[in-house]
């Protein structure tokens, strides 16, 4: 009898003392069914949203990406921040929602190709233009000097991050990640033919000459197409 009483004197305590705390506030947990399972609603996080089907390839993968970022879950990013292919955000729209990032490696020096050859539909400057011109000059199936691989060769088998949507940038949006991001160093000597801390743009000068620039001093020049030099690739999110 003592402990029926004590139970129930506890259990007046509790509601009091929860009344006035506001816990009333929410429907209680109820058993559902069987009676064996308590019956609460579980809505995934926004990380949890944003994983990756395995099923999905990489192109449904950035498409997806790109959808979601129209969404209340939407990450948003700030200039400097690492991008979902695991570069550094260098510009950004809508809010920090899209933008540009760059690759999280470079590639290696190699001839920008189509020597002595104009491509209508590569001559875009601005930013936002580099996916068009990649694209102009991969439809070209352009040939190298010397022989061998070009860079619009290595960008269509590019996987940074886990992402095969990456481009060549345009002369602004290369100027804009040494504008943004700082001094981008590169290991190896400049040789005859060779120029590594040199970056290509996608962006022709003329049938002969690229826009070009130096990451680690940001020095601009025009760049034969024929010299081999680095390649920084971008994508948009």
């Amino acid at each position: 009898m003592r402990i029926k009483i004590l139970a129930s004197f506890l259990m007046t305590v509790w509601v009091t003392t929860a009344s006035a705390y506001g816990w009333e506030d929410g429907d209680p947990l109820t058993l559902s069914g069987d009676g064996d399972e308590a019956s609460v609603e579980y809505k995934p996080t926004c990380d949890v949203q944003r994983q990756r089907d395995p099923s999905m390839t990489d192109e449904e993968y950035s498409d997806f990406l790109l959808e979601f970022q129209d969404s209340e879950c939407a990450h948003v990013f700030t200039v400097g921040d690492i991008g979902f292919g695991g570069g550094r955000v260098f510009y950004t729209t809508d809010e920090g929602r899209h933008g540009l990032e760059t690759a999280p490696t470079d590639i290696k020096p190699l001839e920008w190709g189509c020597y002595n050859q104009y491509i209508e539909g590569a001559k875009e400057l601005k930013i936002g233009a580099g996916r068009d011109n990649t694209a102009a000059i991969i439809d070209e199936s352009c040939e190298s000097y010397f022989g061998g691989s070009v860079i619009f060769d290595d960008i269509v088998n590019y996987n940074g991050g886990g992402f095969q949507d990456w481009y060549v940038p345009s002369a602004y949006e290369l100027y804009k990640v040494y504008e943004v991001l700082g001094s981008h160093k590169v290991l190896g000597e400049s040789t005859q033919f060779s120029y590594p801390q040199y970056f290509w743009s996608s962006t022709e000068f003329n049938s002969r000459y690229i826009y070009t620039i130096n990451l680690d001093t940001g020095s601009k020049v025009y760049a034969e197409r024929g010299l081999t030099l680095s390649t920084l690739p971008i994508r948009s999110f």
